[in-house]
């Protein structure tokens, strides 16, 4: 995972432990809120109904005084003047005690009362008739909704009729002393709902059923009517406590439900709770914004982090990388213009002194290399013309003039190939046609070895230093073969060898012992030959020189008796 990830997964999980503990804030911010609402509006109603039965209570008081009274008792005794002046000032004086206690009382309602032995009939409001059929037809013992006339317009109010003395019966009513009605306006309920909704975003209303409800001035009747129809108060089982959450139109209310113990009716409100936790839910999506724009803010960090820091780290990683894999020759091309340019432009600089220095020691090294390789070589031929030279005289005193005159054309063909130093190496092949014709000319002035040569085809045109195997041939005849009176053998092998090439060398001459062996294996890894016996020395430290470290020779008694040196090297990409 690179640093940009890793940056943006940390601001990640930063932001949402945030908003992990921010909604259970919120949620425990909500709850407060909401239990406070409830135990606010609880309160509230409880005081409201409270008022509305205070005032329905007060004209229960009102009538009861009015049948406390002396004169109005009398006339229901039946001691009503049959006419005249004493007639008319008993009925105004019983008409101005009720208006006295409908003005006292400061609520909009009336007061009448019904003699029924006399059928006399007096109200607050003039001209009122009562006959029979109505009382029986209105008559309710508890406080009723009904439609009152007033001067011929029809307006709402709770209606109650008290009796005396009391029948249980309303077919005896007529048999009771008198009958007061009183009649208290709905508009007195309206007006306290009104109270109660000043003090906050409620919509109350007085409810008994479908049919009977007192609303608010403002009422939002629609609300209220979709209210009745998806949860009806009386028939739902969804409203089981005083206060519940609804919702209507996509929106949250609280339904609070306050039913009077004094009267089967109900105060009911309802509060908008997306309007009164509206600054809450404001203060919780600025909440949300900010922590978005510090997602943004935070991505566009990691972004320059990546940008600015993690792409110039990359590119001297990929240069480093360039590097050592020997390409120094690679350079960094960049248009920034910070602290890093001046980073890449050392690079570049580093990297120009290392290519620069790596050519002059490269070329230092082929020089020193080609001087070694022709210092060896040089020290090689005399040692060869000295045996030649010795073979020739030899040859000469015996008489045998046709082995004189093969080895002086081998040997003007063998100089001939070894004088050329415009290059110092050739193929495996040419090699091997050197190593053949060599051992053709010691097998004339010996006359008792025999040699077999199996090198693959897909060797034979591999470039290989000049003077590899002549040498080892050499070493062979006069240090194995002519040590040995039976018929000598040399074998020379190739072989291709998965990464390797390998060209394994074979006498039959008496060996080595261990011990000798492992001295030679010894100095044949010296710098410096410490033997008279320079052949095998010289091809090994030319092999290597031309091969590098993952080449060499290897020495080890061969099965045939005598020595097995192997010449190895590793094939070049492609091959």
């Amino acid at each position: 995972m690179n640093l940009i990830k890793r940056v943006i997964l940390l601001i990640v999980m930063s932001l949402i432990v945030i908003l992990a503990l921010y909604a259970y804030s919120y949620r425990q911010s909500v709850k407060v809120i909401e239990n406070q609402i409830n135990i606010r509006n609880e309160e509230k109603l409880s005081y409201f109904l409270n008022r509305i039965e205070s005032l329905l209570d007060q004209n229960m008081m009102y009538a009861t005084l009015v049948t406390k009274d002396p004169e109005i008792k009398n006339v229901a005794y039946g001691s009503l003047p049959p006419s005249g002046y004493d007639r008319v000032s008993v009925v105004q004086s019983i008409e101005g005690k009720l208006n006295l206690f409908s003005i006292t009382n400061q609520i909009m309602n009336i007061i009448s009362i019904y003699f029924p032995k006399s059928e006399l009939a007096l109200s607050t409001v003039p001209a009122t008739v009562f006959n029979k059929q109505d009382i029986y037809k209105d008559y309710t013992s508890n406080w009723k909704l009904t439609k009152v006339d007033v001067s011929g317009v029809k307006m709402e109010a709770f209606s109650r009729f008290f009796v005396s003395p009391y029948h249980a019966e309303p077919s005896d009513i007529m048999n009771s002393d008198f009958i007061i009605r009183v009649d208290f306006f709905t508009k007195n309920i309206t007006n306290v709902l009104d109270e109660f909704k000043l003090a906050g975003y409620s919509d109350a209303f007085f409810y008994n059923s479908a049919d009977q409800i007192v609303y608010n001035s403002t009422a939002n009747m629609n609300l209220i009517k979709q209210l009745m129809e998806e949860y009806p108060f009386d028939l739902s089982k969804k409203i089981q406590n005083k206060h519940n959450i609804v919702e209507l139109n996509g929106k949250k209310y609280i339904l609070y439900v306050l039913p009077s113990d004094k009267i089967n009716w109900s105060l009911v409100d309802i509060e908008p709770l997306d309007e009164i936790l509206k600054p809450v839910n404001h203060s919780r999506n600025l909440f949300y914004i900010i922590l978005f724009l510090l997602l943004l803010l935070g991505i566009v960090a990691a972004y320059l982090l990546y940008f600015y820091i993690q792409v110039p780290i990359r590119i001297l990683i990929r240069s480093s990388e360039h590097i050592k894999n020997k390409n120094f020759a690679y350079r960094i091309h960049s248009l920034r213009n910070n602290e890093f340019r001046q980073l890449f432009d050392s690079f570049n600089d580093m990297a120009k002194e290392i290519d620069d220095l790596i050519k002059r020691v490269y070329a230092e090294e082929i020089r020193s290399r080609e001087a070694v390789m022709k210092q060896l070589q040089s020290q090689i031929n005399p040692h060869f013309l000295y045996n030649c030279l010795a073979y020739i005289v030899n040859m000469a005193k015996m008489n045998k003039n046709q082995s004189v005159i093969a080895m002086a054309h081998n040997l003007g063909d063998y100089y001939k190939y070894t004088t050329r130093n415009e290059t110092l190496e050739t193929t495996l092949s040419t090699e091997l046609e050197l190593a053949v014709n060599y051992m053709n000319i010691m097998n004339h002035q010996l006359d008792k070895f025999r040699y077999i040569v199996s090198v693959p085809d897909s060797m034979k045109m591999k470039k290989i230093p000049k003077l590899m195997i002549q040498p080892i041939i050499e070493n062979a005849i006069v240090h194995g073969l002519e040590e040995i009176s039976n018929e000598g053998l040399i074998t020379i092998v190739g072989l291709d060898d998965g990464p390797l090439f390998r060209l394994i060398i074979e006498d039959n001459g008496p060996g080595l012992s261990a011990e000798d062996l492992v001295n030679l294996r010894r100095k044949n890894e010296l710098e410096e030959n410490e033997t008279a016996q320079k052949g095998i020395w010289n091809v090994n430290h030319r092999f290597k020189y031309y091969f590098g470290k993952h080449s060499g020779m290897r020495l080890d008694n061969s099965a045939l008796g005598g020595l097995r040196i192997e010449l190895f090297w590793e094939k070049a990409a492609g091959e």
